[in-house]
């Protein structure tokens, strides 16, 4: 844990001079919830706080982001350490002409530093379709050629609501179906419905959530209910 987090401040450290130039922004993040669910399934034990800090750099107008992503359990260090995670990410988006359609690719790089000999790490390659509109549907198809050999393909829909004036609060509704061959079973995966409240000032955001997860019983046998805080900032952000 301590490792990650040295070099999450590194990265930090090395952006920060890169800031100042208009076309590279800095986003900075650490959710803090009630359990760790991935794609409907319970990560290390159901209930157990989980803090899951992040790190991201936008390139302009190329579309091309990079950034690195971490969970980490804040209790039973001694026996859930083995389900620490470290991603190393990068995703290029951008418009297919006029009419609203986006595609994005990318990659990420599963690091598990604390696992068994065998399981320290895995790769996943992803391509989404989305488009612009209120609802903001998308539709993306993962494929892990490392530990799981399997693929996940995600239908999601979100809206913002505003609870005031522009630029006031924002309550954010999404909600995403998935099918999946985990397993080597094609079929249903998993439904995730969630909320949150959204407050931002001088580049600082905080959204308090809630979300339900009820997945297929080979992925999780029960329905998750998990909570928890995001909190994002961006340097120079208004």
């Amino acid at each position: 844990m301590k490792k990650f987090f040295g070099l999450l401040l590194a990265g930090m450290l090395l952006v920060g001079p890169a800031n100042a130039q208009d076309e590279v922004s800095v986003g900075i993040s650490l959710d803090a919830l009630s359990g760790y669910v991935w794609r409907g399934g319970v990560i290390g034990a159901d209930n157990k706080a989980v803090l899951q800090p992040g790190i991201e750099l936008g390139f302009g107008e190329s579309g091309l982001t990079v950034g690195a992503w971490g969970s980490i359990f804040a209790q039973d260090r001694s026996v859930l350490d083995g389900a620490d995670e470290v991603d190393i990410y990068a995703d290029y988006s951008t418009s297919l002409g006029e009419g609203g359609l986006g595609i994005s690719i990318g990659f990420t790089e599963y690091l598990f530093p604390n696992a068994g000999a065998g399981a320290k790490h895995s790769e996943e390659a992803y391509v989404g379709i989305s488009l612009d509109h209120q609802l903001a549907p998308s539709v993306t198809f993962y494929y892990d050629f490392g530990l799981a050999d399997a693929w996940y393909l995600v239908l999601s829909l979100g809206v913002d609501v505003p609870l005031g004036e522009e630029g006031g609060p924002a309550l954010s509704l999404g909600a995403s179906a998935a099918i999946s061959d985990y397993g080597s079973k094609t079929g249903f995966n998993d439904v995730t419905a969630s909320a949150s409240v959204s407050f931002g000032s001088g580049g600082i955001s905080i959204a308090p959530t809630v979300a339900v997860t009820f997945a297929d019983k080979k992925v999780n046998p029960d329905t998750s209910f998990w909570f928890g805080v995001s909190i994002g900032f961006s340097p120079g952000g208004e």
